[in-house]
C-alpha cells in the first residue's frame, strides 16, 4: 500500500471482497501489508486477473506473486 490512512484501507477492503478469484485476505503486520489467496486456472487467467483487476486497485505500490508448485500437506486440524 502507498499510503496507510484509514480510508484507503477501507476502500481496498471493499475492492478486495469484490473480486471472486480472492479466496482469502490477509491485513500483515511486517514487510508486506496484505497477502492475498487467489485462485484462477492458468498462468494467462493470472495474467488478466493482474491487468484488468488487481492494478485497478489505486492504491497498491508494489506487488509480489508466489506460485504453487506442488501440495504437499493441506490441513486445518492439529493434535493438542
Amino acid at each position: 500500500m502507498r499510503f496507510h490512512n484509514e480510508g484507503f484501507i477501507d476502500k481496498f477492503d471493499r475492492q478486495i471482497k469484490a473480486l471472486k478469484e480472492v479466496q482469502e485476505c490477509y491485513h500483515m503486520a511486517g514487510k508486506v501489508d496484505f497477502f492475498l489467496k487467489i485462485n484462477l486456472e492458468s498462468l494467462d487467467a493470472y495474467h488478466e486477473f493482474i491487468r484488468l483487476k488487481l492494478s485497478k486497485i489505486e492504491n497498491i505500490g508494489v506487488l509480489e506473486s508466489y506460485f504453487v508448485l506442488k501440495e504437499i500437506v493441506q490441513t486445518t486440524e492439529y493434535d493438542i
